[in-house]
């Protein structure tokens, strides 16, 4: 990959640290348990990675920053605080720039949420993923309830005024009364920010490997349905507006790393396992640490994966994407990646969209209904 042209629109770093107490049972991605040797290997392969990611982003500057994982928050505070200065120093940051951080409840104290919100963090992202003991046991979490209150109290009085909450619902042994306690749960912690996972069964997991989907003790499809609707009017109630299929937030309080992606933009990869994304060029880094911190010792991108997008392909992301989201899919924006008019490109499945009742569509918007936000994945394979 060679240096960008000079481009001056906002830029996103997604750093992904791997490291995570246990490995959880329904988790695909690369994570796994600590390690003092491969964490001694990764932190300067970081720094040193940082210094061949800077002239990627020549004239650019960072708006979002987004530190996942793994567990980001198993992490030592100063450890984080010295990447982040890292990244100001290679990658200088917008004034007001987003900075978030995943944590598991367990892995957090006051003075270590303190440290991270001094080093630049201004959104913390909980993995509460279920406030039932026996759900957070079955799902291998090693945190309890206490503990989500517990983190999100310290990290109020540490001064976070963005909080998010991650739930998971369709669960094995969950009832719709359990799934909606749950939400009811996480609103009492008032986030601005709640995100609302349906169990994701890969074939990869141990999940996967353990259920089959739509029998017991998973719940059914119409229970899992239930799940939703409850769940989503608990939450508009409270004020979280559904903005994403699994995403709902306070006004002002959507997740802009996110949102960025979900409209095609740029962002970069640091660390192993992380994925980028810049001027129509995606690529993944090499999932192993001893082999990523390799690579980046011999000064080369430690790629995994690259590819190139046609201007169709391109689109078709763009649509995929965009029908996830309540601000639809821009056509302006479609129009001038084609340079072709995208209503004609696509009329059949964009009159399809409509016969379904999934879209509404104007010259500037394809706009999903609440229908076709629930059947995204379907929408998009009428573009397919």
């Amino acid at each position: 990959m060679t240096a960008a042209s000079v481009d001056h629109t906002p830029l996103g770093l997604y750093l992904h640290l791997p490291f995570c107490p246990s490995r959880c049972p329904y988790c695909d991605f690369f994570a796994k348990p600590f390690s003092p040797a491969e964490a001694r290997l990764l932190m300067p392969a970081l720094l040193k990675h940082l210094d061949l990611l800077a002239p990627l982003a020549i004239g650019r500057e960072l708006e979002t920053v987004y530190l996942g994982g793994g567990t980001p928050s198993m992490w030592p505070a100063d450890a984080i605080a010295r990447l982040l200065a890292a990244v100001k120093e290679r990658l200088p940051l917008l004034p007001g720039a987003e900075v978030s951080l995943e944590a598991n409840p367990g892995t957090v104290s006051q003075k270590k949420l303190d440290l991270l919100r001094q080093a630049g963090v201004n959104r913390l992202s909980l993995g509460a993923q279920s406030f039932s003991p026996a759900l957070l046991q079955n799902l291998g979490r090693r945190h309890q309830a206490q503990d989500i209150h517990r983190a999100a109290r310290q990290a109020r009085q540490a001064g976070f005024a963005n909080l998010n909450l991650d739930l998971i619902y369709a669960l094995p042994g969950q009832t719709v009364p359990l799934a909606e306690d749950d939400v009811k749960a996480a609103l009492e912690i008032m986030p601005e920010h709640l995100s609302l996972y349906e169990l994701t069964l890969s074939p990869d997991t141990e999940f996967g490997r353990r259920y089959s989907s739509g029998r017991p003790p998973l719940p059914s499809e119409t229970e899992i349905g239930e799940m939703e609707r409850r769940s989503r009017t608990l939450l508009e109630e409270a004020g979280l507006i559904r903005y994403e299929v699994s995403n709902f937030a306070r006004p002002g309080f959507t997740c802009r790393h996110n949102q960025s992606t979900w409209r095609g933009g740029d962002y970069l990869a640091l660390g192993p396992g992380a994925h980028g994304h810049l001027a129509g060029r995606r690529w993944g880094l090499i999932r192993d640490i001893p082999s990523y911190a390799y690579q980046v010792k011999l000064g080369q991108q430690p790629f995994d994966f690259q590819e190139s997008l046609s201007p169709g392909q391109q689109a078709l992301e763009r649509i995929m994407l965009g029908l996830r989201t309540v601000e639809g899919v821009d056509l302006p924006g479609l129009a001038a990646l084609l340079r072709d008019d995208p209503l004609a490109v696509y009329q059949g499945p964009i009159a399809r969209l409509q016969k379904l009742g999934w879209a509404t569509c104007s010259n500037t918007h394809i706009l999903p209904t609440t229908l076709g936000l629930d059947l995204a994945d379907a929408a998009a394979e009428l573009f397919a």
